[in-house]
């Protein structure tokens, strides 16, 4: 009897693919689709995909539809890869077991520790336990983009597991250290690490980006508000408004954009953590680093940057002046008050995304729901 794929919707926008994928099986898995949507199709039972498959998904992808493969087989990315599918949808491989005796950890953040192997040509990221497999596969797709469309940033290489925790293995820049780094090493340096800071922030910010490949920001914000546990629907539809207002521009963002996502070797400067690249006005990179410059907790600010809140505030008045040309307190302050809203909006992902602190809310609620 011949393989017949099986469609199984999961959660909002991930979908479990079993089967041999054929023409029909894609196209209901295509008419599950919203167009503003960006889904992930977990492949992990999926035996083998046919042309008919292949025809559907790439129809689907050149009509401007964004979704990513994860863990598919050996057999599905070498159809999809001979047939120079892949070249337009991106697909990545199943995990692979990590062997962490490996590799020697360095360094960390909130949602990933960093490891750099033994032979000195890799460096590890291995994610927490409550980092959803799709979010890691999610920077994999995104971070090889980022390169191929020319912006700096380390290759990105392999997804492993190690237990409960995913892994992504990344080009290790030798001699590299971030420019949070930097600054806490050397704080007589706090002015030019910044300025140099400012300038690659406005480089990207008017690099128009693919729309065809990267999210909409203000769709991922979008969501975040209308499943925020926190917020009635009052307070939702005053959060939709302001997203709403805000101008349709299609420049690059990093997503995650502050000091210690930029590192250097001396020769180049360049990006990294970019799970979140996406398009969409340059405010919202602006309310993400605000967060963690002036709304961070001591604890937090030195886990993520090395250096305290009272550095942070000095970083970010030098940041005002040279990204905003803020030349004096008054433009400064006005500026700040327009960015603490999306301070606001970045914080509702943040409590709907990862984790719910009370501060957090109420601050929400203060800029944009009162």
């Amino acid at each position: 009897m011949e393989e017949k794929s099986i469609i199984v919707k999961g959660e909002g926008t991930f979908f479990n693919v079993s089967g041999k994928l054929d023409g029909q099986g894609a196209e209901e898995l295509v008419s599950m689709m919203n167009p503003a949507d960006i889904y992930t199709f977990d492949f992990s039972d999926v035996t083998d995909i046919n042309f008919a498959a292949m025809r559907t998904l790439l129809r689907c992808r050149q009509g401007g539809q964004q979704f990513a493969i994860i863990n598919a087989n050996d057999n599905v990315v070498e159809r999809m890869e001979d047939t120079g599918v892949a070249t337009f949808v991106s697909i990545c491989r199943k995990p692979k077991p990590l062997d962490m005796s490996m590799y020697k950890e360095f360094g960390g953040s909130f949602l990933s520790k960093s490891f750099n192997s033994n032979d000195g040509d890799s460096m590890m990221k291995l994610y927490g336990p409550y980092v959803p497999e799709r979010m890691v596969a999610q920077e994999k797709v995104i971070a090889r983009a980022v390169m191929q469309f020319g912006i700096p940033t380390p290759l990105v290489g392999t997804i492993y597991r190690d237990g409960e925790n995913m892994a992504l293995d990344f080009e290790r820049i030798e001699g590299k250290v971030s420019f949070s780094r930097m600054i806490a090493n050397n704080p007589e340096r706090l002015e030019e690490v910044t300025i140099r800071f400012a300038k690659m922030c406005k480089d990207l910010h008017t690099k128009p980006c693919d729309t065809a490949i990267f999210p909409n920001r203000k769709t991922t914000y979008r969501q975040a508000i209308v499943n925020c546990p926190y917020l009635n629907d009052e307070e939702k539809d005053k959060a939709l408004a302001f997203i709403d207002a805000v101008p349709n521009v299609t420049t690059c963002l990093h997503g995650d954009c502050q000091l210690s996502n930029v590192i250097t070797n001396g020769k180049e400067d360049l990006w990294i953590d970019l799970a979140d690249f996406s398009y969409g006005s340059p405010m919202f990179d602006m309310g993400m680093w605000y967060f963690l410059s002036k709304l961070n907790s001591e604890e937090r600010a030195f886990k993520v940057f090395n250096f305290g809140t009272e550095m942070l505030a000095k970083v970010w008045d030098v940041f005002v002046r040279e990204y905003f040309g803020a030349d004096t307190p008054e433009k400064a302050a006005e500026i700040e008050a327009e960015v603490q809203k999306f301070a606001a909006i970045h914080m509702i992902y943040l409590v709907t995304t990862f984790f719910p602190e009370g501060n957090m809310v109420e601050y929400i609620k203060e800029k944009l729901t009162k």
